[in-house]
């Protein structure tokens, strides 16, 4: 939670959301022109009053930063609310409209930004494990049954023995 509250705070300046900036969000949204054309005709007035509703209940103010656009009485958000009633009237879908408000201030205008899948993380500890456990079950069945392993018997290298003999007799053992 601190850490979004400082992501907001240091961020609102670069992105010219300070709450000074009000007007200038208000002229903004008034002469800003979508790329795309609507992909669906007008709707009907109940079904645009509900896309509304919900796009600005989805949608965060950009001045107040903690309230959506249906609930901040700010003059900026009354500017978004307004752009999203004429997106809507205009036949864009909620995704056009949310994708138009994400490309301008970036994706925490959504109060409720899309779950990006972190399962993968969550799986990899588990799986290494396993693979850990395979491994080692391989690793014990290849060895002789739990018979010890007969190692060969020690020989000397021929051509050291003078230093061998030497070495013994100075430590006061027997040269065998």
């Amino acid at each position: 939670m601190r850490a979004l509250l400082l992501m907001l705070l240091l961020g609102a300046p670069s992105l010219g959301l300070a709450a000074g900036d009000d007007g200038d969000i208000v002229e903004e949204l008034a002469n800003a022109q979508l790329p795309d054309p609507p992909m669906e005709g007008p709707p009907e007035e109940a079904t645009a009053v509900a896309r509304t509703e919900r796009l600005q209940k989805a949608l965060r103010c950009p001045v107040c930063q903690g309230l959506s656009v249906s609930d901040s009485p700010a003059d900026a958000a009354r500017a978004m609310g307004n752009r999203i009633e004429e997106l809507v009237r205009q036949g864009y879908t909620e995704d056009q409209i949310t994708e138009y408000f994400v490309d301008r201030y970036g994706a925490w205008v959504e109060l409720e930004p899309p779950q990006e899948d972190h399962q993968a993380l969550f799986i990899v500890p588990f799986v290494g494990l396993g693979l850990g456990l395979v491994g080692l079950v391989v690793w014990a069945r290849r060895r002789e049954d739990g018979q010890p392993v007969v190692r060969p018997a020690y020989r000397p290298d021929p051509a050291l023995a003078p230093y061998r003999e030497r070495i013994l007799s100075e430590l006061g053992e027997e040269v065998s």
